[in-house]
């Protein structure tokens, strides 16, 4: 066993038990929006801007950590992070203008800790084992989500959602002294230390000229309209179908808990591939055809398939449900693939920063859709959305260039 071992799964370790209790908190919005819609006298429509907002601070914030993780460290940045996250969830219950609560909501969304704790994983394991590292990490969205539901649903009745909001925020400040005890520094890696010997090899340009990242980004611009929108606005389909509460919360907690399958299920593909294919095939063929495919192909049998009865809409939310999650672990693995593990947090914040369009105009546009024409029409806009990051994956898959200048670090010109 390499020496560094028990380092890299401690890290993985603590920066996944760390964004899981991060979308337990923000998963816990769910469980208040209704008191607050009642209470704030608020429309449906203005209740999805809380979505929006989050997935707004999701992305700028994701951009800036990348920034701040460039200058200063990870270190640094999650704390800063962390801290901003605990306050705006602090705030939240006790706020009564909904525009407060919208701008702390996009705070939330600031510190969802994509960006930092990918950069963290990203240095410690290797371009052959990166895949499943990263989709481990990022399923645990999947997982910190259906829990936080399921927590925030049994917790609010008997504490009030204000209550439910704290505790769940002093777990999340209990996880941050975790993932301070856990996480270390990464040593250099090995195929790293070894290009960077080499000496001539390496080249100093910055990260965001590169055309590849910004394909990158408009793919998983795709994979967040699919996957936020359904998110956003499956329950309030299946109550069209006249399901009840208990059948809908189902439906919908399987098909975002199949996300903690199919996210590290995609990356270990993807690392399998690597030997063969090289990093930018391996991970683009694994998004293509196990990930956006079978997204587009649920998505569009939603409306179909659904109607005829509850197995068969929990059959099809899974399937629906498996589709973008799993491009997670080989997307936000590449921009370390292509330049090194230096890159990765100004490299994943640029991808979030394009991605989250999608995410902020889906939950809005799609049920605008539905209720001037119907649901079918929505979601096979959800499904194209899936078809076009398709197309991306194969489009930036098709780009040639030496397996060596693919996976060669990229030296900004702060690092060097």
């Amino acid at each position: 066993m390499d020496r560094h071992t028990p380092g890299k799964y401690a890290a993985l370790s603590g920066c996944t038990l760390m964004l899981s209790l991060i979308y337990m908190s923000l998963t816990s919005w769910s469980v208040a929006v209704n008191e607050l819609a009642t209470s704030l006298r608020l429309s449906p429509e203005a209740v999805q801007f809380g979505s929006a907002a989050l997935i707004a601070g999701y992305a700028i914030g994701g951009f800036v950590q990348g920034k701040l993780i460039e200058r200063f460290g990870w270190r640094p940045t999650f704390t800063g992070v962390i801290i901003a996250f605990l306050i705006a969830s602090a705030l939240i219950p006790v706020v009564q203008n909904y525009g407060v609560i919208l701008l702390l909501r996009f705070v939330q969304g600031w510190g969802c800790m994509v960006t930092v704790t990918s950069a963290v994983v990203s240095s410690w394991f290797p371009t052959r084992e990166r895949g499943l590292a990263i989709g481990v990490l990022l399923g645990a969205i999947g997982l910190g989500s259906a829990l936080g539901g399921y927590v925030a649903g049994v917790l609010t009745p008997a504490i009030g959602w204000q209550n439910t909001f704290w505790l769940i925020s002093v777990a999340t400040v209990v996880g941050a002294v975790l993932f301070y005890a856990l996480v270390r520094q990464a040593p250099p890696l090995e195929e790293e230390r070894t290009l960077a010997d080499a000496g001539p090899a390496l080249r100093i340009r910055s990260i965001y000229r590169e055309p590849k990242l910004w394909l990158l980004g408009l793919m998983v611009m795709c994979c967040f309209f699919n996957a936020y929108g359904m998110y956003a606005y499956l329950a309030q389909y299946l109550y069209t179908l006249d399901y009840t509460s208990a059948q809908v919360g189902l439906v919908v907690l399987l098909n975002g808990l199949i996300a903690v399958v199919s996210t590290p299920v995609g990356g270990w593909i993807s690392d399998r591939l690597v030997a063969r294919k090289g990093a930018l095939r391996a991970r683009t063929w694994t998004n293509a055809w196990v990930a956006l495919l079978v997204a587009a192909v649920g998505c569009a049998l939603v409306p179909h398939v659904a109607p005829l009865g509850l197995g068969a809409a929990v059959l099809i939310a899974v399937v629906a449900g498996w589709g973008t999650p799993a491009t997670n672990g080989p997307g936000l693995s590449l921009p370390s693939d292509l330049f090194g593990s230096a890159a990765a947090g100004p490299g994943v914040g640029l991808v979030l920063l394009v991605a989250g369009a999608g995410g902020i105009i889906s939950p809005i546009l799609v049920p605008y859709i539905a209720s001037v024409s119907n649901w079918t029409v929505g979601w096979y806009v959800t499904a194209g959305a899936a078809v076009v990051g398709l197309l991306i994956n194969l489009v930036l898959g098709s780009e040639r260039s030496s397996q060596a200048a693919d996976e060669r670090p990229l030296i900004t010109a702060k690092e060097a």
